[in-house]
């Protein structure tokens, strides 16, 4: 196993070419974790993928954490923003809609590589953006408080979206075949709208 370096060697990628090492870099790292996950990403097999060498990839990234966090952190940063833009869609609809859609959208980001996400989303998310997700949601709760039947938005909001994930990503690690299954879209939809609705 190879021994990390430290932090100070990092550098930042300034110059285009530098950056294509970088993009080639992650992109390898991407698709180890798809394939294979975690345990088998390694400095010395992802440099070998990318095309350059052990040394040439410690130059941007000391150790395997750090390429799996910068991994993440755009995973993590499409995530969000396919979420901010879920909000604005789902703003005006009515519950049971909006619930669906949002629902078949985490499906959807779920079965875009299930692989993927699995690996970066092992560690869920960090408590900064899920306290920012549960607030979000408690908002949009809130705005319909008249439909909600839980005199607590904020704790209902947290349990919605917790048994949502749950639910999706336990098919995502064990039967990510379903996840193209209306029939499951539709049961996780009832199933939060029951809980929800008057």
């Amino acid at each position: 196993m190879p021994t990390k370096r430290p932090a100070s060697r990092q550098r930042r990628p300034l110059q285009r070419r530098a950056q294509e090492t970088v993009e080639v870099i992650l992109r390898a790292t991407t698709q180890i974790l798809s394939r294979d996950g975690l345990d088998r990403v390694t400095t010395n097999r992802v440099a070998e993928k990318a095309g350059v060498s052990v040394g040439s990839l410690y130059q941007y990234f000391p150790n395997k954490e750090a390429l799996v966090a910068e991994v993440r952190r755009r995973y993590d940063h499409a995530f969000r923003e396919r979420l901010i833009g879920l909000v604005g869609l789902v703003a005006t609809l009515p519950l049971e809609e909006a619930v669906e859609r949002c629902v078949r959208a985490l499906i959807a980001i779920h079965a875009e590589d299930p692989g993927l996400h699995n690996a970066v989303s092992s560690a869920g998310l960090d408590d900064t953006e899920r306290r920012l997700l549960h607030q979000v949601a408690a908002s949009w709760l809130e705005a319909r408080r008249d439909e909600i039947r839980r005199p607590d938005r904020t704790l209902a909001a947290t349990i919605a979206l917790d048994a949502a994930e749950a639910l999706i990503h336990g098919v995502a690690l064990r039967s990510p075949e379903r996840l193209g299954d209306d029939e499951f879209a539709a049961e996780v939809t009832d199933l939060l709208v029951r809980y929800l609705a008057r």
